[in-house]
């Protein structure tokens, strides 16, 4: 059975410095040495703990990871909102209906749709990132989705990523349109037969702190 391990760094703060006395001491300052010295060794094991091969494992940033089990229909050529009906991992972070985020920063927003066209002629979806309910510039892309043949829907997976700069209670909307209602996000449930499959979400979304905002 596997163990899982927490890292934590440990907390400190500056110590109370004993008073000098009026003559010199050694005794004295001998304490003082030890009190100091003692505070230094655990401002290096702090430090060397993030610089360090295992740095990271010490270290907590805001996340989202959410996802639609269900399937997201359009009407055609009307910019809807894409909504997520489960939340994976939260951290600093809420699920919405988009993310919203509690720490300013530098983000990471990444998308995954599983697209499909009962139609047989190709049809386009379009997909943008709005925040706070405002399109942000330069994030919109075009996808074909193959035409239907024979009985097989056509299919495409659909995935870009973007930085984005947030504040807190800033919220990241994830925003498609069809040229055609044939085409749609479409999720699947798990399965056992003929062979076991975890379920397919029709969207999923992860946000990933990247950096504070920069100072200039």
């Amino acid at each position: 059975m596997a163990t899982t391990f927490r890292h934590a760094l440990r907390t400190f703060v500056a110590p109370s410095l004993p008073l000098p006395p009026e003559q010199y001491v050694r005794a004295r300052f001998n304490t003082l040495n030890n009190v100091l010295r003692l505070y230094f060794n655990q401002i290096d094991s702090t430090v060397g703990a993030i610089i360090g091969g295992t740095g990271g494992s010490y270290i907590s940033f805001p996340y989202a990871a959410v996802q639609r089990t269900t399937d997201q229909t359009f009407t055609a050529n009307t910019p809807t909102q894409i909504t997520f009906d489960q939340s994976d991992y939260l951290n600093g972070c809420t699920n919405s209906g988009g993310i919203t985020v509690s720490y300013d920063g530098i983000y990471n927003y990444q998308y995954s749709i599983q697209w499909a066209n009962t139609d047989p002629q190709i049809h386009a979806p379009y997909i943008w990132l709005r925040k706070n309910g405002v399109d942000v510039p330069g994030t919109a892309s075009k996808f074909d989705v193959p035409s239907k043949h024979g009985s097989s829907d056509g299919y495409l997976i659909a995935a870009c990523n973007f930085y984005i700069d947030l504040v807190p209670d800033d919220t990241v909307q994830l925003v498609a349109a069809v040229t055609n209602a044939s085409v749609y996000a479409e999720a699947y449930a798990a399965q056992t037969s003929p062979f076991a499959m975890p379920a397919i979400p029709s969207v999923v979304a992860t946000l990933t702190y990247v950096s504070t905002q920069p100072t200039a």
